[in-house]
């Protein structure tokens, strides 16, 4: 798995059997059904105990046949699939960030406010009725977790911006020029070993585009998160505010998908074609 990918884990279906079959209520049915068994065992031996274990098998089986197909189980099942991903995401990337950054940076704040905003509006919902959505509110939680991953990506690609001299990459490629021009036996290597520094020099310049990008997104993200706890807590109609948090979730999805598009970039950023140029320039 790529330390960098803000998307980990890989998102996987869960078993709805499995978290039927695990669910507290029906391990508690199945420990009940246990303990029974065991009382009657005393006075009417394995024909008393075997009754309520038949009974529990039976009911296991029936309701195997419906739960795990009905819409509503399954819904709750997804939505506690996804937070458990949601939080696994955010460990990883808490981790990559502080062997980045540390623990003292400004961000950490930020984030913690993000967190607190969202598990307030979770508590909103739950009291009153809002214009805000299930599958919205779900962004709105991903945001906490879109927002580690762009702070990621700001010091990856900060990383990657610092690791390479642009300077020196087109001093190397106007020597370069300057060989092709002349009578180099070795003309096409040197021909392909400037086109890979050239393209080096490009995304370089990409990236830095790029970066500038999620630098903005860092800032505007957490004033997203705001407007949308404010308009929720300011406007209590449910249809008053629609217009207002439909836009802001827009912005949210804006800036998920940069999220998740950075990691490309850092992907192609020093491909392995580009090393093998500079080795040929020093070559020369």
């Amino acid at each position: 798995m790529n330390s960098l990918d803000p998307r980990a884990p890989v998102n996987q279906k869960p078993s709805y059997l499995g978290e039927m079959l695990t669910s507290p209520i029906n391990v508690n049915i199945g420990l009940v059904s246990v303990i029974t068994a065991t009382v009657l065992s005393f006075p009417f031996g394995l024909a008393g105990a075997a009754l309520p274990l038949i009974a529990f098998g039976a009911g296991e089986a029936i309701a195997a046949l419906f739960i795990p197909s009905s819409p509503t189980f399954r819904d709750r099942v997804d939505r506690r699939h996804r937070v458990r991903q949601r939080e696994a995401r955010i460990a990883q990337l808490r981790e990559e960030i502080l062997q980045r950054a540390g623990d003292e940076h400004d961000n950490w704040e930020t984030f913690a406010r993000l967190r607190e905003r969202v598990a307030s509006v979770t508590e909103l919902l739950r009291h009153r009725s809002t214009s805000l959505e299930a599958h919205e509110l779900e962004k709105l939680e991903d945001a906490t977790a879109d927002y580690l991953g762009l702070w990621l990506g700001e010091l990856s690609m900060a990383e990657r911006l610092e690791s390479a001299d642009v300077g020196q990459l087109q001093r190397r490629a106007a020597d370069l020029g300057k060989k092709i021009a002349g009578d180099d036996a070795d003309r096409r290597s040197l021909v392909k070993a400037k086109a890979d520094l050239e393209e080096l020099i490009q995304r370089h310049r990409r990236l830095a585009s790029r970066k500038a990008a999620v630098d903005a997104a860092l800032l505007s993200l957490p004033d997203t998160v705001e407007e949308i706890y404010q308009t929720l807590i300011t406007t209590p109609a449910a249809g008053d505010a629609r217009g207002q948090l439909q836009e802001a979730i827009e912005r949210l999805r804006l800036e998920e998908e940069l999220d998740t598009s950075y990691t490309v970039e850092l992907d192609q950023a020093l491909p392995q074609r580009v090393v093998r140029a500079a080795a040929q320039t020093q070559k020369h």
